[in-house]
């Protein structure tokens, strides 16, 4: 009888190791949120505000890499989503985490978010990827490395970090657009329109400023670029 109850509390005990507190892939009702936080491990992230597809969330582990499609097969859950979702009231905190066996490929932890229109988005981690397609009330990261791309509209940008690519396109213009930008080597586009208006300082050790028309003091968008090494276009 011991070894009758012995083997199927052995399988659960291997199974409870593999598992977490949240079911690897869940999707979350984020219909009421209306600020979204990303912090823990470096991940790739997506972001949109269609308002013809569900609010919802989900983090996923993707094996990457020359021996991603070999590695899958040899281990059982190699490379496991640990990240931890919390909703409190309009607010949503995503703590990415995921877990390998081995370094043989690299796992890449994902994001994927459909946030209603307006949502304030932040981001702290120490290297990630992230593209945003839609409305926002405010955009902000800090890190080390980031890759940011920005398709549509945010009345507020704060980006920090050491190794930043940025590129930021404008589907409209509301006149409320306030964009910092600071890095020590910065690679940043800036797209606003045909015939727009920027009040933009750009201060920096080195720097190439590719604009095609001057500044204008008080105008919005306002943007303001600092950074040891500065590459910049501003359109």
């Amino acid at each position: 009888m011991t070894i009758i109850l012995s083997i199927p509390l052995f399988f659960m005990s291997l199974v409870s190791a593999f598992g977490g507190s949240s079911t690897p892939g869940e999707i979350f009702d984020i219909t009421k949120v209306r600020s979204i936080v990303i912090q823990g491990d470096s991940s790739s992230i997506r972001i949109t505000t269609d308002a013809g597809k569900p609010y919802e969330a989900v983090t996923s582990g993707r094996r990457s890499g020359w021996f991603s499609s070999w590695y899958s097969s040899w281990f059982f859950n190699a490379c496991k989503d640990e990240s931890r979702v919390r909703i409190d009231g309009t607010a949503m905190t995503i703590d990415v985490g995921v877990s390998a066996w081995s370094d043989i490929a690299d796992c890449t932890p994902e994001v994927s978010a459909n946030v209603p229109a307006g949502a304030a988005v932040s981001i702290d981690q120490h290297a990630f990827m992230a593209r945003l397609d839609g409305n926002f009330s405010a955009f902000r990261t800090s890190g080390n490395a980031a890759d940011i791309t920005l398709n549509g509209h945010a009345s507020e940008v704060d980006i920090t970090g050491t190794a930043v690519r940025a590129n930021l396109t404008y589907a409209l213009i509301t006149r409320d657009e306030t964009i910092g930008i600071e890095a020590q080597s910065l690679d940043a586009t800036l797209g606003f329109g045909k015939d727009v208006p920027v009040d933009y300082t750009v201060m920096a050790k080195a720097s190439l400023v590719d604009t095609l028309t001057p500044s204008v003091p008080g105008a919005k968008p306002q943007v303001t670029i600092r950074g040891d090494y500065v590459r910049s276009r501003i359109r």
